[in-house]
């Protein structure tokens, strides 16, 4: 019997050796360029959707003729370019015609004159124009008082583009200025006409002003959307400025609560983010199990991949914040996806998140890693610009927005010289910018506030205070009766805006309560229920050991660096972040042997 267990721990240790380190890892990739060409009930489709790849400057005519076949593609030349007759022996006759459509939206050029973009779908359709293919939708963009009307377009469109996509393909990527965000993309500029000052590029469906943005909302049949250029200093008819008069009386850790609660009120009546799923386990309120497990799905469907590195990013700060395992999400790991992503594809964004992933319960990033902590903070230092704040493209003209995000993820590394000096600069530049007032919305408040707690700053201190109103009172004023949150001011609430005032109040609250940083996330087993505390499990080979933080500490050693460089320099040195998964080998090889030294012993010792 003694033999027989001994033989059983050795298989035992064997397995142990081969199987416990092992991890899914799931790997990000870019959205895929298709191609696609519909014939009729008949014929059937002539191409399924196909992948292709393109060089610089190529047409979608170049990609349909290299896909199949120029001896299948026949045309005739007119003054509007190449007419398409015939793909794959389907003529255009009578009625019918070749219909090009680019993103599920009728194209306003014919395909040899369209440049292929990163990300395209093209579609060439047999359509007869005598019958009704769908209700078209309207787009009207309207620039200032000198410009005018730029376009008043109607189109048709197939599948579920979005308003953002339907604004490309009337007035042509090379015309819009757009940047990525965590809350989606924000409109720049369209037709060299800049969002900058206190004028932005407001959108609007049916008339009204949209809740979410251009990139997210898929178009209806009969949709009239517009994009106008506005300022926030021009209000709506019928409308008046709320004024700021005086600073809101410091709040006792009572009020501050019941403004915390009126908001996750606003926020559970609606559809939750992932954004506020953290605020929401930070504020100790319920998450719904709901959301984990419908989070869950997408992953299982995307294969844990996704086109946007930001949506890996802020999926694992929700996963964390719900009581998954970012490492280990239905067989994929997100974590991974990360630092070997490509995380500069989105400007500083997916950087900034980036590191705020990585750290937010201390993960471990082999040396290898395609980006390691050392090489994420030294990217950030390299982008910061003269004035102390950052922009989301590397650009010279620092947006406070960026500045804040940049910072969040910069205050894990404050204990090493050259990173707390680009610190203090941007904390410095911030100031100086509230207090000029160029601090005008509460998204951009919430932000700064976000950082400045991650700091250990009061926003409601002397350094963020201007004729006797702080920041955070200014911020306050966006709250509404609902509980929710406005951009510029008024009585109406919308999703984006609370997604980042939940944030800002909760992470305001953890400096108020000396409770660490709002992307501190430790590693759980399970979701909380109501009226219970998660509890901490040992962590599993491969995954990191995490602790709730009591106060503001570095996630990671602090950087060791020549203080006589710049924060424009390369070189800073962070501490070893690899596994330790060498470790674990040599001790399993050890016990191994000793295990089978041991059999052999005893079973010549029986002998």
């Amino acid at each position: 019997m003694q033999l027989k267990w001994q033989r059983i721990f050795t298989v035992l240790l064997a397995c142990t050796l081969v199987f416990g380190s092992y991890q899914p890892i799931g790997f990000a990739v870019e959205k895929a360029e298709t191609i696609s060409v519909h014939g009729t009930e008949q014929t059937g489709n002539l191409l399924a959707e196909t992948n292709f790849t393109y060089e610089e400057n190529a047409t979608a005519f170049d990609v349909l003729v290299n896909t199949v076949g120029a001896e299948n593609v026949l045309y005739s030349e007119s003054q509007y370019g190449k007419m398409i007759t015939s793909i794959k022996g389907l003529a255009a006759e009578g009625t019918y015609f070749w219909a090009f459509y680019i993103n599920g939206l009728s194209a306003q050029v014919g395909a040899d004159s369209y440049i292929v973009q990163e990300g395209d779908e093209l579609s060439f359709h047999y359509v007869d124009w005598t019958s009704t293919v769908g209700e078209p939708v309207s787009l009207k963009v309207v620039g200032d008082n000198n410009k005018g009307v730029i376009t008043d377009t109607r189109l048709s469109f197939i599948e579920e583009p979005t308003a953002f996509e339907l604004l490309q393909v009337v007035l042509g990527s090379e015309k819009i200025e757009a940047s990525d965000t965590s809350y989606g993309k924000m409109i720049n500029g369209i037709d060299g006409l800049a969002a900058e000052g206190t004028y932005y590029w407001a959108f609007y469906v049916n008339g009204e002003m949209a809740e979410v943005g251009a990139d997210s909302y898929i178009l209806q049949p009969g949709d009239e959307i517009s994009f106008q250029y506005e300022s926030w200093e021009t209000l709506p008819e019928g409308e008046t400025e709320s004024p700021v008069e005086g600073e809101v009386p410091a709040m006792s850790p009572e009020d501050l609560q019941t403004k915390v609660d009126a908001t996750f009120d606003y926020v559970l009546a609606n559809e939750i983010s992932d954004w506020e799923v953290v605020a929401l386990k930070q504020a100790g309120k319920t998450i719904p199990v709901s959301y984990l497990e419908n989070l869950k799905g997408i992953i299982k469907e995307k294969e844990g991949r996704f086109s946007r590195v930001t949506d890996t990013e802020r999926y694992t700060l929700g996963i964390l914040a719900a009581g998954g395992n970012p490492l280990d999400i239905e067989g994929y790991n997100l974590v991974e996806a990360i630092y070997n992503g490509n995380l500069t594809k989105q400007g500083l964004n997916g950087v900034t998140y980036g590191l705020i992933a990585l750290d937010s319960a201390s993960f471990e990033v082999p040396e290898d890693a395609l980006w390691t902590r050392e090489k994420l903070v030294n990217y950030l230092l390299e982008q910061q610009n003269e004035d102390g704040g950052w922009s989301w493209d590397g650009g010279s003209v620092s947006d406070l927005d960026t500045t804040g995000m940049v910072l969040t993820a910069l205050s894990n590394y404050q204990d090493d010289e050259v990173t707390k000096q680009a610190i203090d600069l941007a904390i410095s530049f911030l100031s100086i910018q509230y207090k000029e007032g160029k601090i005008n919305n509460s998204s951009t408040a919430a932000q700064v506030i976000i950082a400045l707690s991650s700091f250990g700053i009061d926003a409601g201190g002397v350094d963020f205070t201007q004729n006797e109103v702080s920041l955070l009172s200014y911020f306050l004023t966006f709250q509404n009766a609902d509980g929710g949150f406005d951009w510029q001011g008024g009585d109406v609430s919308d999703v984006f805006s609370t997604a980042q005032g939940a944030q800002a109040l909760v992470a305001y609250q953890l400096f108020v309560n000396t409770k660490g940083s709002l992307y501190k996330l430790p590693l759980v087993a399970e979701v909380p229920v109501q009226g219970e505390q998660p509890e901490e499990k040992a962590p599993t080979e491969g995954q990191p050991t995490v602790e709730q933080p009591k106060d503001i500490q570095p996630a990671v050693e602090p950087l060791k660096t020549d203080t006589t460089t710049t924060s424009k320099e390369a070189g800073k040195t962070l501490p070893n972040t690899a596994t330790n998964m060498y470790n674990t080998l040599a001790l399993g090889l050890f016990l191994l042997c000793l295990g089978v030294i041991t059999f052999v012993w005893r079973r010549r010792k029986a002998a």
